[in-house]
């Protein structure tokens, strides 16, 4: 009984008045709502740069790739889907970006997009990557392919190439950036220590192997130590002879000592070595996350 009442009613033609009424108002107005839609192409635009802006650049590179979706022909959108990736630290995705939106044609990408591509590998220390990518035929500039040569020879220590490399680059090219050539000087001045060296002078006078790595304090101490346990080692066995437990238990210290401290030496030299490399290591990682060029 019910079920026909209400039958009853929808037949009824005041009820048939307001069904076509609200059917002619929402079907000509489909998206009412939807300027309150924050993922709509606008809403995403504004809330992108207002995320890459303050620096939120993982929050950004979402946005962008929501922006990239609405429209993957747009190179500003791409560049700064992949800009905030690398900014944010999130080299991998960045990475994987590129490849899913050019694939096996990366030498169509634009110039920017293109160095963005560069500054990843170099940050992920992709060497090869870049040194196949720099020498292949693309849309890099010839001055930026010439940054990303002296950068990638640096982080493959290759100091002196990379400083010939930047001086003739800063001949042909009147812009190209000091801070690289400063750069490419300053890895070449660097005083590498030598493990050998530094081993042999420990060996001969205990201590002198740390002194030559500059790490006076604990060349002090092995001197120190390898002479004092040496010296206790004399006494014991000059009261007591051959024999003496108290010589013998200083000499098995200071020959240890004294082997210690030549492979300390060793060590030394090739952490010394390592914090210099990391020094220039380190300003190269700065200056290709930053937006120089």
């Amino acid at each position: 009984m019910k079920i026909y009442t209400i039958i009853k009613f929808l037949q009824t033609n005041r009820v048939r008045l307001i069904i076509v009424i609200n059917l002619i108002f929402f079907g000509s107005h489909p998206f009412i709502s939807y300027s309150q839609d924050l993922y709509n192409l606008e809403h995403s635009l504004k809330y992108a740069e207002y995320l890459f802006s303050s620096q939120q650049y993982s929050l950004a590179a979402e946005e962008y790739e929501r922006l990239v979706f609405f429209d993957r022909s747009n190179t500003d959108f791409k560049y700064n889907l992949i800009r905030s990736y690398r900014l944010s630290g999130d080299l991998n995705s960045g990475i994987k970006h590129i490849y899913l939106l050019y694939g096996n044609s990366l030498d169509t990408m634009p110039q920017i997009l293109a160095s963005e591509f560069v500054k990843l590998q170099l940050l992920t220390d992709s060497l090869s990557v870049v040194e196949n990518f720099v020498n292949q035929k693309n849309k890099l500039s010839v001055e930026n392919k010439a940054i990303f040569q002296c950068y990638s020879l640096l982080l493959s220590s290759n100091y002196k190439k990379a400083s010939l490399l930047a001086k003739d680059a800063a001949v042909s090219y009147p812009a190209f950036p000091s801070a690289v050539i400063k750069l490419t000087q300053k890895a070449t001045d660097i005083k590498f220590k030598s493990p050998f060296i530094a081993g042999s002078f420990s060996a001969i006078i205990p201590g002198t192997g740390k002194f030559y790595t500059r790490n006076w304090t604990d060349g002090i101490f092995s001197m120190l130590f390898v002479a004092g346990n040496a010296w206790q080692a004399y006494r014991g066995f000059s009261e007591h002879g051959i024999k003496s437990a108290y010589g013998w238990t200083f000499a098995t210290l200071s020959a240890s000592f004294y082997i210690g401290n030549i492979l300390g030496a060793v060590k030394a030299a090739k952490r010394y070595n390592k914090n210099k490399k990391n020094e220039i290591d380190n300003q190269i990682f700065e200056f290709v996350r930053s937006d120089s060029f």
